[in-house]
Order: C-alpha cells, then sequence, then structure tokens
C-alpha cells in the first residue's frame, strides 16, 4: 500500500519505518523540512515527494507531528482532495480532533494515539491506540511489526481519550519530577532527593539532570498539556490540574 507520512520526527519516522519493513511503500514531503527530519527518513527508508504527488497518489495519509501542527496539516491534504484513509495520530482535545476530521471530508477518517516509545523492538512496548469504522484497516497496515495495534472504539476519539489518559499519567509525573528536582536545587538538597530513588515509587528520581533532558521535547509537549486541560474540561474533569503541569514545560522552553 503506499502511505504519505507528515512528517518524520522521533516518532513518525519510526511509525513509517515500521510501515516500510512491513512491505509499504512510504513517502514524505522534503519541501520545508530540516536536515534532521531528512536524516531521519533516510534511516527510516522513506521516500522524498512533492506533496501534490505524495498525497494524490497515496492510500493511506498518517499525521504524526507536534499537536500544534495537526489540524494544519489535515487541511492541507484536505484542500488536496484526498479521499483515502488518514490516519490521525496525534494527542488532540475533542475539538482539535473535530477539526482535523473536518478538515479531510473527503477521507475515511481513524483516529490514532501512540502509548510508549518509537518503536524499535525493545522492552517496552508501542502500543497505536486506533478508533474509526475503518479502524482494523489500520490496524493491519502494522502486522508482523514492532507497533502492537490496539482497537480501541467504532468512533473517533476513543483512541485519542485512551492516549490522553496515559499522557497525562506519564508526562505528568515527569512534569512533577521536574518540579521536585528545582525545588531540591534551589535548597541545595539535591543528592538527598535522588538517594530517594531506591524507594517504590522514586523511579523518576534517578537523574537530576531530568529538567535539562526534556527541554528537548518541552515544546511539544506543552502544547500537548494544552490539548489535555480542553479533554479534561470536555469530560468534566479538572482541566487545570493540566494547564499547572503546562507551565512546567513553559518553563523550559
Amino acid at each position: 500500500m503506499r502511505i504519505a507520512v507528515f512528517h518524520p520526527g522521533a516518532m513518525g519516522s519510526q511509525l513509517a519505518a515500521q510501515l516500510v519493513a512491513g512491505g509499504h511503500e512510504v513517502h514524505w514531503v522534503p519541501d520545508g523540512r530540516s536536515a534532521a527530519s531528512k536524516a531521519r527518513a533516510d534511516e527510516a527508508g522513506l521516500i522524498g515527494t512533492p506533496f501534490a504527488e505524495a498525497v494524490g497518489q497515496a492510500d493511506v495519509v498518517l499525521c504524526s507531528c507536534a499537536p500544534q501542527g495537526a489540524v494544519d496539516i489535515a487541511e492541507q491534504v484536505g484542500r488536496a482532495g484526498f479521499a483515502g484513509l488518514y490516519v490521525e495520530a496525534n494527542p488532540l482535545s475533542p475539538r482539535s480532533l473535530r477539526a482535523a476530521r473536518d478538515a479531510v471530508p473527503g477521507a475515511t477518517f481513524v483516529d490514532a494515539g501512540v502509548v510508549g516509545p518509537p518503536p524499535a523492538g525493545g522492552p517496552s512496548p508501542t502500543n497505536l491506540m486506533l478508533s474509526g469504522t475503518a479502524a482494523d484497516q489500520v490496524a493491519a497496515l502494522w502486522t508482523g511489526t514492532a507497533v502492537t495495534p490496539m482497537v480501541v472504539g467504532a468512533e473517533p476519539g476513543a483512541a485519542s481519550a485512551a492516549k490522553s489518559s496515559y499522557a497525562l499519567y506519564n508526562k505528568g509525573k515527569a512534569a512533577l519530577a521536574v518540579l521536585a528536582f528545582q525545588l531540591a536545587e534551589k535548597h541545595g538538597v539535591t543528592d538527598a532527593l535522588v538517594a530517594q530513588q531506591t524507594r517504590a515509587d522514586g523511579g523518576s528520581l534517578k537523574d537530576p539532570n531530568l529538567p535539562d533532558q526534556l527541554r528537548a521535547v518541552a515544546w511539544r509537549w506543552g502544547p500537548e498539556f494544552d490539548e489535555l486541560a480542553e479533554t479534561l474540561d470536555n469530560a468534566g474533569l479538572d482541566g487545570d490540574a493540566a494547564r499547572a503541569l503546562r507551565q512546567v514545560w513553559t518553563g523550559l522552553t
């Protein structure tokens, strides 16, 4: 099957690489992308193609990018008249997900969300949550690869909710660890904090360099927490909790 991926970032490139490993022809659009993106695309075995050709000849479009760019990509693909399978694999709120779906009215829309690290066959599984009428068809694209698809619902929104629930826990825990290290540093007690890593609940406290390490992802984790806040609000829950944690990522950018 011919697939176009937007864009080969840390996650998108590895999802695409697994599609290549599964025997699919995977294209990407190099125009305007960085040298780092090109290197990732080359390593993944992707074919550089102009936008009109990549979308116009694709059976499937996979959108895996930072959440702040997801609706824009859907609008570009929709304007091109795409009528195949559109897989929206970004952590979006219900409002943003509706906007992306409405932007590709001619396509069959499948909601997706990745839980776990970029797929590389390591000990921690990469689960691809999927929902929508064609979720089973999309799941089959990754048959025999390091991606484990999980169909979680018949309607778009279920996969995003599953992804958001885990991200709130996993990345929220990381945000609290960053705050803990920052507070300990202010008081000169970082060693005492790191010493608590031996406790059953102290796993996030192993590396006092965690705040600096997370600067590299704060630019996209921040907007993800904006989406999480809206998702919580939409469910009648406390979106302000995610908004507060979002400030951690703001401080690291």
